[in-house]
C-alpha cells in the first residue's frame, strides 16, 4: 500500500469516528513534521512544542480537509503555518544551542574532530538560516532539506509556484552571502582582467 493510500485510509477511519486512526497518522508523520519545524526554529524544545501544536491543529482541522491534496502535503502546510505564526509572535531571534560534549558522549580516536567540525558547520548554517525572513526560511527548508518540488512547496505554503521559485532564489543568494561574509564558505574567485 502506498503512503498516500495508507494516509487516506487512516483519514477516512478518523472521520468515521476511529480516534486511534489519528494516532497512527501522528506516528507516521511526527518525525518529518518535527524535522521541518526544527529547521525553521533551530530550537529543539520549541520545535517539540510546536510539533504538538501542529497535530492539535490538524486534529481539529481534519474534518474540513478537502482531500484535494495528499494528507502529507496538507499536514506540512499546517506545520508551516503554525510555525510561521510562532515565529511572528516570538519576534526575538533564538540563538543556536552550543555544542555540548561531555566525556561520556565523546568517542575516542581521530573522528571526534571531524564530528565536532561537522556539527559546528551545521550550527553555523542553521544560524545563517535564522537570519532569513521566515517565508524564505520555510521555502529553503522544504526545497533543500525536505527535497520537495516547487509544485509541492506551492501547495504546502499556499502560494504560486513562481513565488516559491523567487523565495528559493533570493533565500539561497542571501544564505550564500551570509556564509561568505562569515568565512564559512569561500567567495568565488573573480577574474581581475590582469594577466
Amino acid at each position: 500500500m502506498q503512503l498516500g493510500s495508507r494516509d487516506s485510509a487512516l483519514v477516512e477511519r478518523f472521520l468515521t469516528g476511529d480516534v486511534r486512526a489519528f494516532d497512527a497518522l501522528v506516528a507516521r508523520h511526527k518525525e518529518r513534521v518535527y524535522s521541518l519545524i526544527y529547521r525553521m526554529t533551530a530550537d529543539r524544545e520549541w520545535a517539540e512544542d510546536i510539533t504538538v501544536e501542529v497535530f492539535v491543529e490538524a486534529y481539529h482541522s481534519l474534518p474540513s480537509f478537502r482531500r484535494a491534496a495528499a494528507f502529507g502535503t496538507w499536514l506540512h502546510r499546517v506545520a508551516v503555518n503554525v510555525c510561521l505564526e510562532h515565529l511572528r509572535r516570538r519576534k526575538a531571534k533564538r540563538q543556536i544551542q552550543e555544542l555540548q560534549l561531555d566525556g561520556a558522549d565523546v568517542p575516542s580516536g581521530p573522528p571526534v574532530l571531524e564530528v565536532i567540525m561537522t556539527r559546528q558547520l551545521a550550527d553555523q548554517i542553521v544560524a545563517a538560516m535564522q537570519a532569513l525572513p521566515p517565508a524564505q526560511r520555510a521555502a529553503l527548508s522544504l526545497f533543500y532539506l525536505e527535497e520537495r518540488s516547487h509544485k509541492e512547496i506551492a501547495e504546502i505554503l499556499g502560494i504560486p509556484k513562481n513565488t516559491v521559485k523567487t523565495r528559493i532564489f533570493y533565500g539561497t543568494r542571501a544564505l550564500r552571502d551570509q556564509l561568505q561574509a562569515k568565512g564559512i564558505i569561500s567567495s568565488p574567485e573573480r577574474y581581475s582582467g590582469e594577466v
